[in-house]
């Protein structure tokens, strides 16, 4: 993509999200320069991938579902305002996507000081380019983490309950990490779609690639790369993240900016008495994360109901990312041999 048509976009949307405050201060410079990366790369797919399959398509989708989210579950902070996204949580969707770009760009120098137009070539035989399954592991990781995205953010609104995803016959709370939804699957699958549709037109295919079978087969990859990315999250969150419930409210405990979802202490056992004390007990160490049990036993106000506290949501999220974009440079790397 054109330098100025990325930088116009990419401020754009840095002021659209400072207005409406979707990302803090520190998430819009995360988000610029994360912008400013995939800029960088010759391939304009890329950019477009991140500004408007994840970021204008994810933050659109979900910006009427606050109202509806803080009626089913409760915040970590007891606040009742918009939950502003924070640098770690931009980083945790983009992160993967960034690395395996400035490889490629890396990788492709030489043809770059050589004047050479760069074209997108992944053809059986050996005779493509096996550097080209990292540009597959990019476009595989935004249909995944946009898949997730809109099934999480989405599928939580649905009027049928969530079912936990390995054990469909046990209906969980709204916001339970790992409980899925048709109206939620559905989300994301449109979600895959997109991406693979962003990636089919404007991918600047060589003329080995250039066929109709190809371009469908790439597709149908990053689809099945965003469902499954979204299954693995679900699996990930249903069993190596906490699901922590207030037991006076009766709902779950959304987490604040990804991190993991602070446990009541009995000393502070209501929300707004844990945010009022906040700073004071975390540096008494009367507050820990979410163990495997509520902290001060059966008489603190939330409590663990599923999953193990092994991971964060901004880290379930990394690793679901991590795992798309391998998938993709695998298939990748596998058509050129």
């Amino acid at each position: 993509m054109h330098w100025a048509l990325s930088s116009v976009l990419t401020a754009l949307l840095a002021y659209r999200a400072y207005s409406r405050k979707s990302l803090t201060f520190g998430g819009i410079l995360t988000a610029v320069l994360t912008a400013l990366i995939h800029a960088v790369h010759p391939f304009s797919t890329l950019n477009i991938c991140l500004l408007f399959g994840f970021y204008l398509a994810g933050n659109s989708a979900t910006k009427h579902k606050h109202a509806i989210k803080q009626s089913l579950t409760v915040s970590a902070t007891g606040s009742h305002t918009v939950t502003t996204r924070t640098h770690i949580q931009v980083l945790s969707n983009s992160i993967c996507a960034s690395v395996l770009i400035l490889i490629h760009y890396y990788l492709i120098q030489d043809d770059l000081k050589a004047g050479k137009e760069i074209k997108f070539s992944l053809v059986s035989g050996g005779k493509g380019e096996w550097k080209d399954a990292l540009v597959v592991g990019v476009m595989t990781q935004y249909a995944a983490v946009l898949s997730d995205t809109l099934s999480s953010e989405l599928g939580i609104l649905s009027r049928s309950p969530p079912r936990l995803i390995y054990n469909p016959l046990k209906v969980v709370p709204p916001g339970t990490n790992g409980g899925v939804t048709l109206a939620g699957f559905t989300a994301g699958t449109a979600g895959s779609i997109l991406i693979a549709i962003i990636s089919i037109l404007t991918v600047p295919f060589s003329a080995e690639n250039s066929d109709l079978k190809f371009k469908a087969t790439l597709g149908g990859v990053v689809v099945a790369a965003g469902i499954i990315g979204t299954i693995i999250d679900s699996l990930l969150g249903a069993t190596l993240q906490a699901s922590v419930m207030d037991i006076k409210a009766g709902k779950v405990v959304e987490s604040e900016g990804g991190e993991k979802v602070l446990v009541t202490s009995t000393k502070y056992p209501s929300i707004e008495g844990n945010v009022k004390k906040r700073a004071g007990v975390v540096s008494k160490g009367q507050d820990a994360r979410a163990k495997t049990k509520a902290v001060g036993g059966g008489d603190g106000s939330r409590k663990i109901f599923n999953g193990i506290d092994l991971l964060s949501n901004n880290g379930v999220n990394v690793v679901m990312a991590a795992i798309a974009a391998v998938g993709g440079m695998l298939w990748g790397y596998c058509t050129v041999q």
